[in-house]
């Protein structure tokens, strides 16, 4: 049996945001605002204090995130919310600010945050785990990048020490979610790309995986669609706001197949690079996206076929899509200058060994333990 599920009420479109004081205000008159502290977006931030002040909704700013959020840094946040005594809150930014917020939600009011009990106990995407916590806050989500997903999703990944690890709970949802391309418009051409390829890999993977369903399937088709048309143009001209619309659109659509099927192995490779390293998580993955490509290509044969017909409509219907799957992807990166490795990004052996030892390899359900190594040393050729 086949489920699929997604509870954001998701508001989509050019200055959506100016209707976050009325949707504020179905939750309460006190806001927690997570945000990094990045200068391009401080107008942004002012724009959305400025207008909470104007509608009489009171507001306490948490502007201490950082990327790949770690758990010191959220429990900073924890401390700060729980003294505060807010109604609800805003996540407003990428996936770091926002699965910052998700955590800060699930565990409002508590005495401290679990971590162990966290990570143990909600670790996978497939189960409809139980409230945890009663007291817990509404969280609204407003995206500032087009590639996490997570505004749209029940994960939230958080770095301990050298690991990248990933919380699972339903209430980790956003209750509802603001998408509006003009947010996005000033995000650089490296990030623009990084995150856009991330939504990529989200529509790609979760494709592949076996709790795949007919109506994440049609996510993954349209997102991935709308990636290889509208990228490489976004690359050529940051600045079309149409571009920007359908990445915001295609993150949406991806992240939504993503919380509903899950990924394959790029995702739980890029984490212990990224937890290593500490790259950027969706060069993390371009890093290891082609060579996942060419050694799963046979368990993978029917699907990479599909895909390849999917990313390349002039692929003759006879071809053999998985033959050349490996190609198209390389040009579609290549024309949005992710074509990277592990070495070209300043990985080193060191480094690179440890992230071959780490015991995480022994247990992924997506590929063996000798595949994983032949990703690997691929991607840092």
């Amino acid at each position: 049996m086949q489920k699929y599920y997604q509870p954001t009420k998701i508001h989509f479109g050019l200055e959506s945001l100016n209707l976050l004081p009325e949707i504020v205000s179905r939750y309460g008159k006190k806001i927690f605002l997570v945000t990094t502290p990045d200068e391009p977006l401080q107008p942004i931030y002012t724009k959305v204090k400025d207008l909470l002040k104007e509608n009489d909704i009171s507001c306490i700013h948490f502007d201490k995130v950082v990327p790949n959020p770690t758990s010191e840094m959220i429990e900073d946040g924890f401390s700060l919310l729980n003294e505060a005594q807010c109604d609800v809150i805003v996540a407003l930014g990428g996936g770091s600010s926002i699965d910052t917020a998700k955590i800060l939600s699930l565990t409002y009011g508590k005495d401290n945050i679990e971590w162990d009990y966290l990570f143990t106990n909600f670790d996978s995407p497939y189960v409809d785990y139980p409230t945890y916590n009663t007291q817990m806050l509404p969280l609204i989500t407003i995206p500032t990048t087009s590639g996490t997903g997570s505004q749209v999703t029940q994960a939230a990944v958080v770095s301990r020490g050298k690991d990248k690890l990933t919380v699972y709970h339903p209430d980790c949802f956003a209750k509802e979610c603001i998408l509006d391309p003009d947010l996005v418009k000033t995000l650089p051409l490296r990030m623009s790309m990084a995150t856009g390829f991330d939504a990529f890999t989200h529509a790609f993977e979760s494709y592949l995986n076996v709790h795949h369903s007919v109506y994440s399937r049609f996510d993954s088709i349209n997102a991935l669609k709308l990636i290889v048309e509208h990228l490489p143009k976004l690359h050529d001209d940051l600045s079309d706001l149409e571009h920007r619309k359908a990445m915001s659109l295609a993150d949406t659509l991806a992240g939504k197949a993503l919380a509903n099927s899950g990924a394959d192995v790029p995702h739980p490779l890029s984490e212990i690079i990224g937890g290593i390293t500490h790259m950027t998580h969706g060069c993390a993955l371009a890093c290891v996206f082609v060579p996942f490509l060419e050694v799963m290509g046979e368990k993978h044969k029917k699907d990479f076929d599909e895909l390849a017909h999917i990313l390349d409509p002039n692929l003759e219907e006879t071809a053999d899509g998985s033959k050349q799957l490996a190609q198209i992807v390389r040009q579609f990166m290549a024309s949005i200058e992710m074509d990277i490795t592990l070495s070209s990004m300043g990985v080193t052996k060191e480094d690179f060994d440890l992230i071959c030892q780490s015991p995480v390899l022994h247990h992924l359900p997506f590929a063996t333990y000798e595949e994983c190594l032949a990703i690997l040393n691929k991607a840092y050729a």
